[in-house]
């Protein structure tokens, strides 16, 4: 038998060891289908494997990768080792691959992958939980894998939250985007790629440099991406005992998800330096856990300036007796709280987006807060296939 060698990318080349879990994801031009691809064909030539190549959704054989796949077989000069059918692939010495979409699977059916030794899983970022909780424990055959490469779309994505929001010990995924693929410049679609970020840097960031995708009705989610571009959001952002007082501001509501920011003035900007993020929790709850946060900064009362509570707090009840504005005017202080000024949708989307250009954040301590930020959108309206002018809070 021939031995035959793939050139891999340097960032793609810790998938080569064996691991339950593996996964590449980034932007378009980083290689990430050529590399299962050749894997795959590789794997099957060298010994008889099966192999499941998968899509959340599969309306026919086009959508696979099975051309792809019959490219690489011809690139490595193997078309006498391989059958390519209509529906399959198979190899002369018992190696098969099939290609499937997981919206036709069910718990019951699903059993026919059991014996595989390998599931691709492609455009992974479309993969539901449902079928992710499928798929993982119907691989059972000793020394299986499960390989998925996807362009990250959200973070909230089964896929996307598997690999880098839990990650674990036995899985292992790479970034990979045109700027870690050795022969990109040489192919047409590095003019694509420049034409795109003259046109628009966010939307080229999300399609070749592997950033989270943007809604079409997002409020602020082009203001966040362009942050990080100028690095404003970075773990050095800190709380700096000789700067301005800390202010801290909030949207508050009964049983539902409130979000607060603690942030200083610097001289051009602001400074958010930290942010909690929980719902179902009353005024007192927050007031002790905000009283913690400050101590564990080493924040005093001195150091102290505005809590900004919305303009409803004073209305508020918490199923208590006292407004919420009540409760943290007796937990901090009358000169500490104050309620900010009432404004119309559009003045609060367009102070923040003026301000989101002016302000660093903390990268892990901001983390869920900037998530929500990305996630605020204008509410969509079906029958006239619009964007309301109003933002869904």
């Amino acid at each position: 038998m021939t031995t035959l060698v793939a050139e891999v990318p340097r960032k793609l080349k810790p998938l080569l060891i064996p691991m339950r879990y593996k996964g590449a994801y980034g932007g378009r031009g980083g290689a990430k289908s050529h590399f299962f691809a050749e894997e795959v064909i590789l794997r099957c030539y060298e010994r008889p494997s099966r192999v499941a190549c998968i899509r959340e959704v599969q309306k026919s054989i086009k959508d696979s990768v099975k051309q792809l796949l019959s490219d690489k077989i011809t690139k490595f000069g193997l078309d006498d080792q391989f059958e390519v059918l209509d529906s399959e692939i198979r190899g002369k010495n018992g190696s098969m691959v099939i290609f499937v979409g997981m919206q036709s699977y069910n718990a019951h059916n699903i059993k026919s992958l059991e014996g595989y030794d390998v599931a691709w899983v492609e455009e992974a970022q479309t993969l539901s939980q449902h079928s992710l909780d499928l798929l993982r424990p119907t691989l059972r055959k000793e020394g299986s894998e499960l390989w998925f490469s996807w362009n990250p779309r959200f973070k909230t994505d089964p896929v996307d939250a598997f690999f880098r929001r839990h990650p674990r010990d036995n899985a292992l995924a790479v970034e990979v985007n045109w700027s870690d693929n050795p022969w990109f410049r040489e192919t047409e679609l590095f003019q694509d790629m420049l034409d795109d970020y003259a046109e628009d840097e966010d939307k080229a960031d999300h399609i070749w440099g592997g950033a989270y995708g943007n809604l079409q009705g997002a409020v602020l989610s082009k203001w966040i991406n362009r942050a990080r571009r100028e690095g404003r959001i970075h773990n050095g952002v800190k709380f700096d005992p000789r700067g301005a007082p800390v202010e801290i501001s909030t949207d508050i509501g009964y049983r539902d998800t409130a979000t607060w920011w603690f942030w200083q003035r610097m001289i051009n900007g602001f400074r958010v330096f930290d942010c909690l993020h929980d719902n179902g929790l009353d005024a007192d709850d927050w007031t002790e856990i905000i009283r913690e946060r400050l101590v564990h900064h080493g924040i005093t009362d001195r150091m102290l300036g505005k809590i900004w509570m919305p303009p409803d707090a004073t209305a508020k009840t918490f199923q208590s007796k006292h407004s919420s504005i009540e409760r943290f005017i007796h937990a901090f202080g009358i000169k500490h709280v104050k309620p900010k000024p009432g404004s119309k949708k559009p003045d609060q989307i367009s102070a923040a987006r003026m301000i989101t250009n002016t302000v660093e954040f903390n990268e892990t301590d901001c983390a869920d807060g900037l998530d929500g930020l990305e996630a605020w959108e204008f509410e969509y309206i079906e029958d006239s296939n619009s964007f309301s002018p109003r933002a869904c809070s």
